[in-house]
């Protein structure tokens, strides 16, 4: 690259997402406002993102300030634009850290992380979420439940609730839950989106929570090792635009999250309706596993599973596979 190209990039990126005027690009590059416009010329033919507006000069296009553009405005039409405070970065390990990071430092209810590209995405358990592709929506929301402690971890299962009726209201997919926080394809019983929630206690109380979200949008493949398991809304055989869709589970949220503050069950008959755990036989992830049917799913959200021998388990949280999906036969 010729030292002109780098410096006008350098010159181009470290303006953010202000314009930079032709006039002054002139006069540092000792250069006509007609050369600059040449150079401009070439940067663009060479493939880069360069948006050019009369009496404002040019800047560098960046994805991420264009979704975040995207969802604010989308947000302003539905009338949510002051409940949630979006915030969009190009790369960071995982948008659940930034939200941590956030809700140590007193950020407002219903602050939205979003991660263009995650280099350190994380599912339940430890496990890695690969989400270092603009392929799919990666995000966090940061909450300060009222309610007692206790109901806090139903708040994986209204999230998920939340994203499915997004996606249903945005496409024909058949998608179903799986409990406790996976979004699944009713057609094949592979993943499209894991949710990921964490607490902050202090004082017998929660601080906040963070809802972190991952979902596969835009992927045509997978990678082998996750190939059999996964799957995106674009290979279930729809076109979702991460924008509207992200817009459509937050309208979702506001709709949904008051409910949950005065009654936290009150969601938990549509959960119901829409999990896909139910009935099925399922192995619990215990030592040494155990296997039933699952039967139901309590005012607390709890997983009720049935034995063979008769006797219940009633499961708080945990790995439970369930018969047909994600690998288990």
């Amino acid at each position: 690259m010729k030292p002109w190209r780098e410096d006008l990039l350098a010159v181009l990126e470290g303006s953010g997402n202000d314009f930079v005027n032709g006039q002054d690009l002139a006069f540092r590059f000792g250069c006509s406002r007609a050369a600059i416009w040449k150079k401009i010329s070439t940067l663009r033919d060479e493939g880069h993102p360069i948006e050019a507006s009369t009496n404002r000069g040019y800047r560098l296009r960046r994805p991420d300030a264009e979704f975040e553009r995207q969802v604010k405005a989308s947000l302003e039409m539905l009338g949510l634009s002051k409940k949630f405070q979006i915030s969009v970065t190009d790369k960071t390990s995982s948008s659940n850290y930034l939200a941590r990071e956030a809700g140590a430092g007193g950020c407002p209810d219903f602050s939205v992380f979003v991660a263009m590209h995650q280099s350190a995405g994380r599912g339940r358990r430890g496990r890695t979420w690969i989400s270092d592709t603009d392929e799919g929506l990666w995000f966090s929301i940061l909450i300060r439940p009222t309610v007692d402690a206790r109901f806090t971890s139903s708040l994986t299962l209204l999230f998920g609730l939340c994203i499915l009726e997004a996606l249903q209201s945005l496409c024909a997919l058949s998608f179903g839950i799986k409990w406790p926080n996976d979004i699944i394809s009713l057609l094949n019983g592979k993943k499209v989106c894991g949710i990921l929630s964490e607490t902050s206690m202090e004082d017998n109380r929660v601080s906040y929570a963070v809802i972190g979200c991952g979902i596969n949008v835009m992927q045509s493949s997978f990678p082998e090792e996750i190939a059999s398991v996964a799957t995106s809304i674009r290979k279930e055989g729809a076109q979702v635009s991460k924008a509207d869709l992200l817009s459509a589970i937050l309208h979702q949220v506001a709709l949904h999250y008051p409910e949950f503050e005065k009654e936290p069950g009150a969601f938990l008959s549509r959960f119901r309706a829409n999990c896909a755990t139910l009935g099925r036989y399922v192995r619990i992830e215990s030592e040494p596993p155990q296997e039933g049917t699952a039967i139901g799913i309590s005012d607390a959200g709890d997983l009720i599973v049935q034995k063979k021998d008769g006797s219940i388990l009633t499961l708080t949280s945990g790995e439970v596979s369930v018969r047909g999906m994600l690998g288990y036969l």
